[in-house]
């Protein structure tokens, strides 16, 4: 078969003879069929491209340059399994068993896994771009990134990887995922702001815009994910608005502890009313720290909400 073969006609060759061998070809045992090869960028691959396999067991094999693309696979163990420079790229993976494989510089790039278990696998220097992972168990850890890998495939790794970890329930995975994908994005803006020779000084500037704004909603409150820093941001914050009330005598004759206590009481909106600030300028800078209090509230009350509903 030559590598222009439509997908149909792929799909169509395989017979339950020819199916049956190249199972044993796998499992490296001698058929009296001949499973077809591929060549493919300078290596040659055992051809089992559109192949259909269900309820079988790879267990324990050392699978090398197999090309699976727009094969279909359904309920078949690969434990422990070893798939070095393998393509697996459009593939469909249901109910498969991947416990403590590896899968080592193979080309999974729009693949599809549903309702695996991923557990103790690892993925070495694969391409996983816009692979799908529905309903499996599957760690990000385990997961290393070839040294080329562009932030976009990270930041699109993370977010498919999030969504099955939401799909699983577990929604504090989901949380450190949405993390990463952001971190990544931001990776990205960073190099269309710095890296891209081609922008115009307006698209810059505005790319510019977009990364420093990405730099400081992490910084705040970690893009929603980490309301303890938003927490420490506004302790901060109280404290700075604080010391300008004292440096511009907001209240006379009181101390710098009493003007920090004034501001936080300005910034979380409780006020007391037992200090009020003197002058246009303190009662200019109290009317925006009572602002920025509102705003930061509720953002760490949706923030914290967050954590707490999916625990």
């Amino acid at each position: 078969m030559s590598g222009t073969d439509s997908v149909a006609q792929l799909r169509a060759r395989w017979t339950p003879a020819l199916t049956e061998a190249a199972l044993q070809r796998l499992q490296g045992l001698e058929s009296a069929i001949e499973i077809p090869t591929l060549e493919l960028d300078g290596r040659t691959q055992l051809d089992l491209r559109g192949i259909r396999i269900e309820q079988t067991q790879l267990d324990g094999l050392q699978l090398r340059d197999v090309n699976l693309r727009w094969a279909t696979v359904r309920d078949v163990g690969f434990k422990g399994t070893a798939l070095v420079g393998c393509n697996l790229s459009q593939a469909h993976f249901n109910d498969c068993y991947f416990r403590h494989a590896a899968f080592e510089g193979c080309d999974i790039v729009n693949a599809r896994f549903g309702n695996s278990d991923f557990s103790g696998a690892r993925f070495d220097a694969c391409r996983l771009d816009f692979s799908a992972f529905v309903s499996c168990e599957i760690a990000f850890d385990s997961i290393r990134f070839r040294r080329d890998a562009p932030p976009q495939v990270l930041a699109r790794v993370c977010r498919n990887l999030k969504l099955n970890a939401m799909s699983m329930g577990r929604f504090t995975d989901a949380s450190d995922l949405a993390y990463l994908e952001r971190t990544y994005d931001r990776h990205v803006l960073r190099q269309r702001a710095f890296g891209a020779a081609t922008l115009s000084t307006v698209d810059r500037l505005r790319a510019v815009a977009f990364w420093l704004d990405a730099v400081m909603l992490n910084w705040l409150w970690g893009y929603g994910e980490k309301p303890w820093r938003l927490a420490t941001a506004m302790v901060a914050a109280i404290v700075v608005f604080g010391t300008l009330q004292y440096w511009l005598e907001a209240v006379p004759g009181r101390d710098w502890f009493e003007h920090v206590y004034f501001s936080g009481v300005t910034f979380l909106t409780i006020g007391y009313g037992d200090l009020a600030p003197v002058g246009v300028l303190p009662r200019l800078l109290a009317l925006v720290e009572g602002a920025a209090g509102i705003l930061f509230i509720g953002m760490l009350v949706a923030s914290a909400t967050k954590k707490i509903m999916y625990r």
